[in-house]
């Protein structure tokens, strides 16, 4: 009888209670309730994917100028831009992989990697066309009056998707590429 009373009260300790199971019930409610809104909206990946294509295609711009010995141009407008040879920006120059024209589009329909985001700002010191020269430095250049003027302060390229922003800046003189959240 003693030994049928002792596996009775082992067998009542290996459950769990009613009042256990609900808290637990309630953390796992909590923290879904926290963490699903964030994995819904993916803007700050989208952004990030959206840059770093942006900042590739700059560097390559850069380095097609300094190994070209010749000035490239960048040409942003309010929905993508273009990587040109001359300074009108009337034919792009050919992808390397591709071989179509250095476009891209964001928005939907757009180019791989920029359909969830679009193009809030650019400025290089007022314009929106950056040329880099043979040593790869870059120049803010005025179409209008047909002129290159060495940066005096960060150009600038603002990418948003949603409420998410980030900024990629091409630094005067050395023309180096940074990404900042803004």
């Amino acid at each position: 009888m003693n030994r049928l009373s002792s596996e009775k009260s082992r067998a009542g300790v290996r459950g769990f209670t009613l009042v256990e199971i609900l808290v637990v019930i309630v953390i796992l409610g909590i923290v879904s309730a926290m963490v699903i809104p964030q994995i819904g909206s993916r803007d700050d990946l989208r952004c990030a994917a959206s840059a770093r294509v942006v900042m590739s295609d700059l560097i390559y711009a850069q380095n097609l100028a300094i190994s070209g010995q010749r000035t490239i141009y960048v040409r942003f407008t309010s929905t993508g831009y273009g990587i040109y040879d001359t300074p009108t920006g009337t034919t792009p120059i050919l992808h390397p992989i591709n071989r179509s024209a250095f476009t891209a589009i964001f928005g939907s329909g757009g180019t791989t990697g920029l359909t969830g985001s679009a193009i809030s700002s650019t400025s290089f010191d007022g314009a929106t066309v950056v040329a880099f020269d043979e040593l790869g430095a870059p120049y803010s250049y005025n179409s209008v009056a047909n002129s290159h003027t060495a940066l005096t302060a960060a150009g600038a390229i603002v990418i948003a998707s949603g409420s998410y922003q980030l900024r990629i800046e091409v630094e005067p003189f050395t023309g180096e590429i940074t990404v900042s959240k803004v």
